[in-house]
């Protein structure tokens, strides 16, 4: 500014005499260099060591002379703190910060005076750190520029340094504390040295007793059972609609009619099935109005599924990657969707917001040219019922189709149809993709009030798309059949109880369809309320699952598993080669022992009297806590088993002799062997960690 004000009108960028340019020419292009953003570094403008040191050492100079120069001319732009007192601002952080300090009736409250001060804690879970993380967090930045400083001090020291990877910091949180397990390879690292402790402590024992194998395999053995559930922890599935296959393959449909009385549609589902989704959620309202009311049936049902908390569900809600995402408002109908609809659809938030809309909207008057003569139903936490009268839209709340205990939309919509009277014929459709809904359907034919009603189903998706004559379905399979398959279809595998490792649909299904008993005892599942029921009828379920495995005179479950181990490993004579080839064969082929089955049971009369008694407004009394689930952090876990998970002692793992040969008893002679065992496992215990590593 001094040379300027001196009257010097050139500047010099070189040495030369010859090369001055006038002040606003220079201006203008440095002005118009940094609007084009070139881009910046050292990488991009050579590969030089010297200009890197350059431009290195003269960074700071120049980021200083830039500095200055705004701030000298004025240019710097000051933050407009005024724009905080605004009306609307004012309004907005007022609700934000009583939603900051309402949040803490939830979390731990870091104000409240009975907290310790010499420790750190989690808001979210009021759990204290430990020293080491507590260090951590509050030396963060000292660490850091300890580190920055070593860093400028190594590269000072040698020109290589700056080029050479930074070593990682190892990150110290509140995350850092919680027990994490690694399976790697599919769980095929956790599954070889599960299979090779249990050999080697068996193997250890055969030394000095005689290990009664079929005493062992009465135990779970391993933490989950592999009949049931892959070694990555996750449940074994199987093909549902396979039973479907098995259906039509006996099943005529017949005529099919061209109008339904009434047509009953899974929300859900025709969302997901949407092609052309509108821009504006109003747009999207009028579209599923106008997909219900081009039906022509006077009357459409368009079923919801709420969403409970804990629920069954969490763990294939999981899977399906649905969470419990940031809240989602809609505010009108002129509100832009989001741009990934169907992505949306996997948030829990978004999807009750979506529905909640729903019912509000179609109370609006530009509803009436689609709703028409139509009678819409919508089944959420409550029956709202749609209609036009003196052109203008009446909701109302149906109570008589209200049933809200029932979580799924599947059960929902078999309520619906248990609820409809009709004195003359009436043709009902069903629109869903989901096998649990024909099962929950056949299983509940023989609660329809009216024996006039027809029902059909709309089952598939695109090409696949065919319509199933339910009742014609029900007469070919018959009332005891049918009646058994809600509990058949959660026995075998659905989506929240395992299936058996690959055994299928099909198979099962041929044995209880030959077995009078097995289809008794699985319809009497959904009876919860008989005492004494529950013993018989795992008792011949258990049958059931040891035919299930190729031992049909065997009744209990722990001697077909035992008889399945032994056909697989046990020698028919002492010639056989000792490497005896088994392919394709691993723990998961042996049936559950009694007590991984029981739970598996548990779990299976749960849903069968969730489904069988669909027709009620509260079909079960039973709650899943208990029977076959355990509560843990607000969420349902499977429960796999009941007691020890391998043999307590020596003791449970060994035949006992029955000759005495010395005055001691053999009691007392176990008894001091376990302890000389267990005591060289103990003295030993480094040296075998040494030995499996290498």
């Amino acid at each position: 500014m001094e040379e300027m004000e001196k009257g010097y009108f050139g500047i010099q960028r070189t040495e030369k005499s010859f090369s001055r340019q006038p002040i606003d020419l220079t201006l203008e292009q440095t002005i118009n260099a940094d609007a084009a953003k070139r881009l910046v570094g050292i990488i991009n403008f050579t590969n030089s060591i010297s200009a890197r040191q350059r431009w290195c050492l003269s960074h700071q100079i120049r980021s200083s002379i830039t500095a200055y120069t705004y701030e000298a001319t004025g240019l710097r732009k000051v933050q407009d703190v005024t724009a905080d007192l605004r009306k609307h601002q004012l309004k907005k952080d007022t609700e934000q910060l009583q939603k900051f300090t309402s949040s803490f009736s939830k979390f731990m409250n870091p104000f409240d005076d009975s907290n310790d001060n010499n420790k750190l804690f989690n808001i979210s879970n009021g759990k204290a750190a430990s020293n080491e993380v507590a260090q951590f967090l509050l030396n963060v930045d000292n660490i850091g520029n300890k580190m920055r400083e070593t860093f400028i001090c190594e590269c000072s020291e040698s020109t290589e340094r700056f080029e050479a990877p930074i070593k990682r910091t190892k990150i110290l949180n509140f995350s850092s504390e919680v027990a994490k397990s690694k399976i790697k390879s599919s769980g095929k690292v956790h599954e070889v040295s599960m299979q090779r402790d249990l050999f080697g402590r068996m193997l250890g024992l055969s030394m000095d007793h005689a290990v009664d194998l079929e005493k062992v395999l009465r135990y779970p053995i391993t933490p989950i059972p592999m009949s049931l559930c892959h070694f990555n922890g996750t449940i074994c599935k199987t093909q549902k609609s396979a039973i479907v296959e098995v259906f039509e393959k006996q099943h005529n449909p017949g005529n099919i009619p061209m109008n339904f009385d009434v047509v009953i549609v899974d929300g859900f589902y025709l969302l997901h099935t949407m092609h052309d989704v509108p821009s504006t959620f109003g747009n999207i309202s009028k579209k599923i109005i106008k997909s219900l009311t081009a039906t022509k049936a006077p009357r459409v049902d368009i079923i919801f599924d709420q969403y409970f908390s804990p629920s069954i569900k969490d763990y294939e809600r999981k899977l399906r990657n649905e969470e419990n995402l940031m809240d989602f408002n809609i505010n009108g109908s002129m509100q832009v969707r989001p741009t990934d609809f169907n992505k949306e659809l996997k948030n829990i938030k978004f999807k009750q917001a979506f529905v909640t809309f729903l019912v509000e909207n179609w109370c609006d008057s530009e509803m009436v040219p689609f709703l028409g003569d139509t009678i819409i139903n919508l089944n959420y936490d409550f029956c709202y019922s749609y209609k036009v009268e003196d052109n203008a839209v009446v909701q109302t709340v149906n109570d008589d189709l209200s049933c809200g205990c029932h979580e799924e939309a599947d059960s929902k919509i078999i309520y619906h149809v248990c609820q409809l009277e009709s004195d003359s014929s009436a043709n009902v459709l069903i629109k869903s993709c989901d096998t649990d809904v024909l099962i929950i359907m056949l299983g509940n034919m023989d609660h329809l009030k009216s024996d006039n009603i027809n029902i059909y189903m709309e089952y598939g998706a695109a090409n696949k798309k065919r319509v199933i004559n339910i009742t014609q379905l029900y007469i070919e399979l018959g009332t005891t059949l049918c009646t058994s398959l809600p509990g058949f279809h959660a026995v075998t595998g659905c989506d929240y109880n395992p299936a058996f490792f690959k055994k299928g649909k099909k198979r099962p299904f041929q044995i209880i369809k030959n077995n009078g008993c097995y289809q008794k005892a699985l319809t009497d599942l959904a009876n919860d309320d008989v005492p004494g029921l529950q013993y018989e009828t795992f008792t011949i379920l258990e049958k059931f699952v040891c035919e299930l495995y190729g031992y049909k005179n065997c009744t209990d479950v722990n001697n077909a598993r035992f008889q399945k181990f032994c056909s697989t490993y046990k020698s028919k004579n002492t010639n056989e080669p000792f490497q005896k080839s088994i392919q394709r064969y691993d723990a998961s082929n042996l049936p559950p022992c009694k007590s991984e089955l029981h739970q598996h049971l548990l779990r299976t009369q749960y849903i069968t009297s969730v489904w069988r008694n669909a027709h009620l407004v509260k079909p079960t009394n039973l709650v899943p806590a208990g029977n076959g689930w355990i509560l843990k952090n607000e969420t349902y876990e499977f429960k796999w088993f009941e007691g020890d998970c391998v043999p307590e002692t020596v003791l449970d793992a060994i035949k006992i002799s029955e000759n005495n040969t010395s005055n001691r008893t053999d009691d007392e002679l176990i008894s001091r062997q376990s302890e000389d065992l267990f005591e060289s496992d103990e003295s030993t215990d480094a040296e075998e960690s040494d030995f499996s590593d290498s």
